[in-house]
């Protein structure tokens, strides 16, 4: 198989969670029914003193979230030369699914094996190398995403502040009654819980060998990216639709990023103002259960904070789990770039 360079060594995960307030938001809509717009809402169960109750609430979907992610990755790979294949550079994340797809590429020719399939989309289309594609013709080709998006929802501990409601506009003409229209968008607004994660070990690297596909250089470029591209969707609020008339007033509340390796270690889900709290003192307990015992794991963690509203912890240098505390989100990815970069040399 042609194309191989050297299996890599290192193991890096990133891990991030955010509480994120948004006001009068249509980020996420499902359906036009007549002249009714809705939000999307989905089950949560919510614990209460008396057991578990049930509410509707709105939410943003992961796909939502994932759309716009990778085409903020789209559009700052394109200006760094870095290869974006031609749907994914317009926004259109079908992705090499099939032969009708496939057949426009130079390097495409019948009989290719998986492991040269997924070599050459992810050599020729960053997108595809850090969100992946599924590949139906023969032989199927599947390559997981690089990135994990789930829905974002309320955080438990404010999800009673969450609201959608209806609002009624008229799109007006004084010269023509025809021309007159009437419509309710329905608009949300909550404390949004956001969780992501990025396995920074697979970006640039084979499915199926675990081998580098790109080079060294252009991998470490590949990652960068992938970390600026989360940065500015979160720092400057760039996901969802209707953005034109009902771009939300948000506030990033706080901002928390784990890095690990070489196991994967999570962020505390955001439901509440001590998840950072509650993610070091995780990040503590599993790196002493890991180096236990005769099947001791040397595991390394640092944990980078942006308390915001929220409450923090204390910064920690050196040991298995570094803390860094910093006042601006921004700086969360600062940091991280820095820190993954030493990592991946």
């Amino acid at each position: 198989m042609a194309g191989r360079v050297e299996v890599r060594n290192e193991m890096v995960y990133l891990s991030l969670g955010s509480r994120i307030l948004l006001n009068a938001e249509a980020l996420n809509m499902v359906e036009s029914v007549g002249n009714f717009v809705r939000h999307r809402r989905a089950p949560i169960v919510l614990p209460t003193e008396n057991g578990y109750i049930l509410r509707y609430v709105p939410v943003i979907s992961g796909e939502s979230l994932a759309h716009a992610y990778q085409e903020i990755l789209a559009m700052i790979a394109g200006k760094l030369g870095l290869p974006v294949c031609r749907y994914c550079s317009q926004g259109i994340f079908v992705k090499h699914s099939d032969d009708t797809i496939l057949k426009d590429e130079p390097w495409f020719k019948k009989g290719l094996s998986m492991y040269d399939l997924e070599n050459n989309i992810v050599k020729n289309c960053i997108v595809e190398d850090i969100g992946g594609f599924m590949y139906a013709g023969k032989p199927p080709t599947r390559r997981t995403s690089r990135f994990y998006s789930g829905y974002a929802i309320p955080a438990l501990d404010s999800i009673i502040s969450s609201a959608v409601e209806a609002q009624f506009h008229v799109r007006y003409d004084p010269t023509s009654m025809e021309r007159q229209a009437i419509y309710n968008v329905e608009v949300g607004s909550a404390l949004y819980e956001f969780t992501f994660s990025l396995d920074i070990d697979g970006i640039g690297v084979s499915s199926y060998t675990g081998e580098e596909i790109v080079s060294k250089e252009e991998r470490k470029k590949r990652i960068e990216v992938a970390i600026k591209a989360l940065g500015v969707m979160i720092n400057s609020s760039l996901f969802g639709a209707k953005r034109t008339r009902f771009n939300p007033s948000w506030k990033i509340v706080s901002l928390a990023a784990v890095i690990s390796h070489p196991i994967p270690l999570s962020v505390q889900p955001p439901h509440s103002r001590k998840y950072i709290v509650e993610t070091h003192e995780t990040l503590e307990k599993a790196l002493d259960m890991l180096s236990k015992g005769s099947a001791s794991i040397g595991e390394k963690a640092v944990l980078i904070a942006y308390s915001g509203d929220d409450e923090s912890v204390e910064p920690r240098e050196g040991g298995r789990a570094e803390v860094k505390v910093v006042d601006n989100p921004v700086k969360v990815f600062d940091e991280v770039l820095t820190i993954v970069n030493e990592l991946v040399g």
